[in-house]
């Protein structure tokens, strides 16, 4: 073990750094300066493993100089030094081309006998399997199963998010909706599982079509919402007109049948302060005008 960090050890050197080695995950000690004075094998290994050098994150090297994209794990660790908090944590990716990984920093102060704070003890945690867990989860919570588009909830909190923002910018902000036309009478005739196929062909086409600033949902059965931040009226219509013709050119094939698919779309784009309820309503009777017109129309108001 190297001799600086024994002066922060009140037992045999030799027990610690066997505890510290026997461990699977990456540890360090840093003094009061940030100076990395310990590294067990798995920070070595784990260094080295991903492209590292000993020389630039190892034993005498500043780990206070790898943080400096992060100033607020800066922050936490010389909290920790000066006695603010208990402990720091961080979470952050650690992504190479083929894997997706996450580490959780874990920062806690290192003192003998009670005494004063003499340094920080740095572990690094593979937490890549809770992440995904994670994010699965989320993704369950906010998309539609059938056509993983986001659902309904999620569409409001973020059209409440976007209102917001947009009339704190002073921006435009527009709204789309979406109704199959003559949904059921698909699934009458051919079944729930192509009525499952058109609806999935036209999430791909909406997600095709919109832009990746936008937000698009399933928001009912056979209806669709987008959420187009930052688009005025002349854009929103150049949009939703090119959605009505590309959804046209679908052809779902069913046995011997080939069904056509046509939607009615409402729409309207903001520009001053409005309350969100309106917003919905009067794109709601945009879309409704667009049915009673006959369907497979554009409305935009």
């Amino acid at each position: 073990m190297n001799a600086h960090v024994n002066t922060f050890l009140s037992i045999d050197p030799g027990i610690n750094e066997s505890i510290l080695n026997s461990l699977r995950d990456p540890i360090c000690l840093i003094d009061a300066t940030g100076t990395i004075c310990f590294t067990n094998k798995e920070w070595n290994r784990f260094a080295l493993h991903n492209g590292g050098v000993l020389s630039n994150c190892g034993i005498g090297t500043n780990y206070f100089h790898h943080c400096e994209k992060e100033p607020n794990v800066q922050q936490g660790l010389q909290a920790v030094l000066s006695g603010e908090v208990d402990c720091f944590n961080f979470e952050y990716p650690c992504h190479s081309p083929s894997t997706n990984r996450w580490f959780l920093m874990q920062a806690n102060p290192l003192q003998a006998n009670a005494s004063a704070i003499e340094g920080v003890v740095i572990r690094h945690v593979d937490i890549t399997k809770q992440k995904l867990t994670e994010l699965q989860l989320k993704e369950h919570a906010e998309k539609d199963s059938l056509t993983s588009l986001f659902n309904r909830r999620y569409f409001q909190e973020q059209l409440k998010k976007e209102v917001r923002f947009a009339q704190q910018k002073n921006t435009p902000i527009s709204l789309l909706y979406i109704d199959t036309d003559n949904f059921k009478e698909i699934n009458d005739t051919y079944g729930h599982p192509t009525g499952d196929q058109v609806l999935k062909q036209l999430a791909l086409q909406i997600t095709n079509i919109t832009r990746s600033s936008d937000t698009t949902a399933r928001i009912g059965g056979d209806e669709f919402a987008v959420l187009l931040p930052n688009t005025d009226k002349a854009e929103l219509e150049l949009i939703a007109n090119r959605l009505s013709e590309e959804i046209q050119q679908l052809k779902i094939q069913e046995q011997n049948s080939q069904i056509d698919v046509t939607v009615s779309i409402g729409g309207k784009s903001f520009t001053s302060d409005f309350p969100l309820n309106c917003m919905i309503d009067w794109v709601d009777d945009a879309l409704y005008l667009a049915k009673d017109k006959g369907k497979n129309q554009v409305v935009i108001a």
